[in-house]
């Protein structure tokens, strides 16, 4: 949270420049003084909306989040459609790239920012589990895919590990070209995983909906 607690045009600005240098340099070497100069402003004018650069990058970290959930939620409403389910997991793929120096990161990040280890305990492994494990248990009812209570954690589980893992596998600055390849290998990992589930009447959609990813 910036220091006046204002979202002012800077304030977003400082985390759209930040964001895309974390993305093509890596967060290691990209410090306040790199933000503001790609930004040509003063240092002061920066910390005026954030002490240090680990804010920053809790800010970009709730931003990532938020971005995750909604992808889920939207999943969630469209639950009733394999077609719509399966375009709200190639999105959450783009997002999880637009803030990609984040899953390869933290690990690192959590050494020396205790606050955002607490954040990712907090959201990405309750509310993020939570709305992924509401999207199987919803699938579940609807027919659409048999398992017990088990396998269903376990789905949440290896979801969650190859949607940021994925994104580790991929060089920095991909082209275009090659993200498209990236992000269809992406969605048929995850549609592999839940392929052993899906029941018989739901086969065939199911198969169709891979089909874009062949």
């Amino acid at each position: 949270m910036s220091k006046s607690g204002s979202r002012s045009p800077t304030f977003d600005k400082i985390i759209e420049a930040s964001l895309h240098l974390f993305n093509q340099e890596g967060e290691r070497v990209i410090t306040t003084n790199h933000i503001a100069e790609r930004m040509n402003i003063s240092t002061g004018k920066l910390y005026y909306h954030f002490r240090n650069k680990e804010e920053i990058i809790n800010e970009l970290y709730q931003r990532y989040v938020k971005g995750m959930a909604e992808q889920l939620s939207s999943a969630l409403n469209h639950s009733n459609s394999i077609e719509a389910m399966v375009m709200a997991m190639e999105k959450t793929l783009r997002h999880i790239w637009s803030f990609r120096f984040l899953p390869k990161s933290l690990p690192s990040l959590f050494c020396v920012n205790p606050k955002l280890e607490e954040e990712h305990q907090q959201l990405s492994r309750g509310q993020l589990n939570g709305k992924l494990g509401q999207l199987f248990t919803r699938l579940r009812e609807q027919g659409m895919i048999l398992v017990d209570d088990q396998q269903l954690s376990h789905l949440v589980q290896h979801f969650q590990m190859v949607q940021t893992g994925w994104v580790s596998t991929i060089k920095q600055n991909a082209n275009a070209a090659e993200l498209e390849k990236l992000i269809q290998s992406g969605c048929r990992s995850l549609m592999f995983l839940l392929a052993p589930y899906v029941s018989p009447r739901f086969q065939s959609p199911f198969e169709r909906a891979c089909a874009r990813f062949a």
